[in-house]
């Protein structure tokens, strides 16, 4: 087994800046719009580094290594990659939570084929779906949630130590509360458009059943994509006001993951 003992002052330095730049690295890579698939690899380093660097003297004071066991940093670094990934689950959920409501509202608009490669996961989505995933990134960016996020990798070092995070109870808790807000979420911000394509295609089932001869096929693809564009975009000023809700509500949620409670 490999040890370090007695390790001199610059070797606790360096390694109390691997452990930020590991934690920093983490929620990068997963964090949303930082960790888009669209920026190159090479950026997402530089970022972390200057990341890193930049709150190194505000963290260090908050780290205290006293195990230099090669299995105990180890062990360290696969809990900060973890705490990073969690850290930026609770963002992504919002923002899942909007495209599944859009996924379903292309699907009864007829949009379910006409898919594109979404740059933020490097997938195939829905047209509807990949307009939304658009709104809410420029949501989160005009109330400035970029910057929280930076403040939050900040604050994590003093309220959750290096190494501390355990998938206890309370973070389990975290995560289904989180779940939940994302179907809910994704009912109130697309359920104007998704009702009003509901009571379309009754009306359009009536008419059918009454009204045989109507091709009903050829009036109704065109006038549910027509009515569903707008009402979706009647509604998108009342969809901003509760993403910003859900976006401040999620900044309490990533406060109470770093402190581990509910």
């Amino acid at each position: 087994m490999f040890d370090l003992l007695n390790p001199n002052f610059a070797l606790v330095e360096f390694i109390t800046f691997i452990f930020i730049l590991i934690r920093v690295s983490a929620i990068i890579v997963f964090a949303p719009v930082f960790g888009s698939q669209a920026i190159p690899a090479q950026i997402k380093i530089a970022l972390s580094l200057i990341f890193s660097l930049a709150i190194y003297p505000i963290a260090k004071q908050y780290i205290t290594i006293t195990n230099y066991n090669i299995w105990f940093l180890t062990l360290v670094i696969i809990k900060e990659i973890i705490f990073g990934a969690a850290l930026a689950f609770t963002v992504h959920l919002i923002w899942a939570g909007v495209e599944f409501g859009a996924q379903l509202m292309g699907f009864m608009m007829g949009f379910s084929i006409a898919n594109v490669l979404s740059p933020q996961e490097n997938v195939q989505i829905s047209i509807l779906s990949e307009f939304m995933s658009i709104f809410v990134i420029l949501i989160f960016l005009a109330i400035n949630g970029h910057y929280i996020f930076i403040k939050a990798i900040t604050g994590s070092f003093q309220t959750m130590p290096i190494g501390g995070f355990i998938i206890n109870k309370s973070v389990i808790g975290i995560i289904n509360q989180l779940v939940s807000v994302m179907f809910e979420l994704s009912f109130k911000v697309l359920a104007p458009a998704i009702v009003a394509l509901i009571i379309t295609n009754v009306v359009f089932g009536i008419i059918a059943r009454t009204m045989p001869q109507v091709n009903i096929i050829i009036v109704a693809f065109p006038l549910s994509i027509g009515l569903g564009l707008f009402v979706l975009g009647l509604s998108l000023s009342y969809s901003s006001y509760v993403l910003v809700d859900y976006y401040n509500s999620v900044i309490r949620y990533i406060h109470a993951l770093m402190a581990g409670v509910v």
